[in-house]
């Protein structure tokens, strides 16, 4: 291990600071984020300015190894189910370096199913202590996708083992019960304050929380508590890229169904959480970063689930805010062009605090957004960089991959992916936000393409990947190869 990050003594002065994520949550199935048909009040008031973010690497297990550490897919966690390696310092463990109490609960999947009892069933996954990411407070489960048999164990604050024990409900209501129970005992205003934690007789010490809730909802399958399951198939209103084909179109319908529950639940939890901030009187102390790992097709282009660079595939709900007050947010509209990325959250939530990202986190502190204080990068970033690094074929069977490809989306409207030595897509998304019209061989394109490969080139040698390029005629010559 190295060095964990920059201290600061003066943690009395930091804001809480909370991350609630599901799983497979698309940016556009979110409210304030254009969409008329689901119901997220909750997540909407949050803040006046909703944002969306990308999942550079759309695949549960890359993407949370990047959440967690702050590292690329390909120098930390490339595939599904793989583990994520012994001894890497994690989010935790800056956010401790800086007097933070630190707590998780829920889905992790980045234990890998190498630590895996023959036999077992990945939501039977025992994660060692010394691989929990070193949060003081630990309690979830490797994975799983029976959101009505959720099996969760871990430690306490004291390091104490907590037996395994199956969740009485819906996972998600009943891990945001049990994360709210955590709250009222931990979670303290700014500033010298006692609270229901605090030793008896005296204070505790000023210590601020970094506290995460990750859920499995609303990932597949698409089941959710019976109150929310008002819609049918015939209410659901189609994205205009999901083809006339009725096969899809019956499923895309049935599934949403489905999906928008699930989404509406999580929203009423994390109205549950903002409730019990204000009544405690702590919402004005404590940031509320709302997001997923990735989205979800549900039909676009005629495909399911996630792994592509297509648009509901890769964006992602990217809320900062709080509970202290409701807001009327500024409704965004399809054809936002934010550039977080996957390994910039975990950076960016350290600056939202005010704090320094340590060395070996890769991403960008984009809090400059969001605080006055923060300065944002010099230059911005013209772009964000895509990954599908391993497909997931060594580690049984996938649906939604095939092979491994890099792309870049850019702040000036462009996208652009790859396959090993074959252009794949291409699409102006400024005039094209459905992407229906993919330029990746159009010659009259080529200026463009050959730029967009440039910037990809030059993503792949920066960041230490290894990726064979297609040929792009430049002035009658062959592309470049990265290696």
């Amino acid at each position: 291990m190295t060095d964990s990050g920059p201290t600061n003594a003066d943690a009395t002065t930091r804001p809480n600071v909370i991350w609630i994520l599901g799983d497979e949550h698309r940016a556009q199935a979110v409210g304030c984020l254009g969409n008329g048909q689901v119901r997220t009040p909750n997540i909407d008031a949050l803040t006046s300015t909703p944002t969306a973010a990308v999942a550079g690497s759309p695949l549960c297990t890359p993407f949370r190894g990047s959440l967690l550490t702050g590292r690329w897919p390909h120098r930390c966690v490339p595939g599904h189910d793989a583990a994520m390696p012994d001894g890497l310092l994690t989010v935790a463990h800056a956010f401790t370096a800086n007097g933070y109490r630190t707590a998780y609960f829920g889905k992790w999947h980045v234990d890998g199913a190498a630590n895996r009892a023959p036999g077992e069933r990945p939501g039977f996954q025992t994660v060692s202590p010394e691989r929990r990411g070193g949060f003081d407070f630990w309690l979830g489960y490797e994975n799983n996708n029976t959101q009505y048999d959720c099996w969760v164990h871990g430690h306490d604050e004291d390091g104490a083992e907590i037996e395994r024990f199956r969740l009485p409900g819906y996972e998600t209501d009943e891990l945001t019960s049990l994360f709210i129970n955590y709250l009222q005992r931990h979670i303290r205003p700014t500033g010298n304050a006692t609270h229901p934690g605090a030793a008896e007789g005296g204070r505790e010490p000023p210590r601020p929380l970094f506290a995460v809730l990750s859920v499995q909802p609303p990932h597949p399958p698409y089941i959710a508590p019976e109150r929310f399951t008002t819609r049918t198939a015939e209410d659901i209103v189609l994205r205009p890229n999901v083809p006339p084909v009725d096969r899809v179109r019956d499923r895309a319908r049935q599934d949403l169904t489905g999906y928008y529950a699930m989404i509406e639940d999580l929203d009423w939890n994390v109205g549950r959480i903002s409730h019990t901030l204000r009544e405690t009187g702590r919402a004005h102390d404590t940031l509320i970063v709302f997001f997923s790992d990735h989205g979800d097709m549900l039909g676009s282009h005629g495909r399911r689930l996630k792994c592509v660079p297509y648009e509901e595939s890769i964006r992602i709900p990217f809320i900062v805010g709080s509970a202290a007050a409701s807001r009327r947010p500024r409704l965004c509209s399809e054809g936002y062009s934010g550039l977080i990325n996957h390994v910039d959250i975990p950076v960016t939530t350290l600056g939202l605090c005010g704090l320094d990202a340590p060395e070996w986190m890769s991403g960008t502190d984009w809090s400059g957004h969001w605080r006055m204080d923060r300065p944002l990068p010099e230059p911005l970033p013209d772009s964000a960089f895509l990954q599908l690094v391993d497909p997931g074929w060594t580690h049984g069977f996938a649906v939604d991959r095939e092979r491994p490809w890099r792309g870049i989306v850019t702040a000036d409207g462009w996208k652009y992916a790859v396959l090993e030595g074959q252009p794949w897509l291409m699409f102006n998304l400024r005039e094209d936000p459905y992407e229906t019209t993919n330029l990746a061989l159009d010659g009259a394109f080529s200026h463009v393409r050959r730029r967009l490969q440039n910037r990809l080139e030059r993503w792949i040698r920066e960041t230490g990947d290894a990726f064979r390029l297609p040929d792009v005629p430049v002035h009658g010559g062959k592309g470049r190869r990265s290696m």
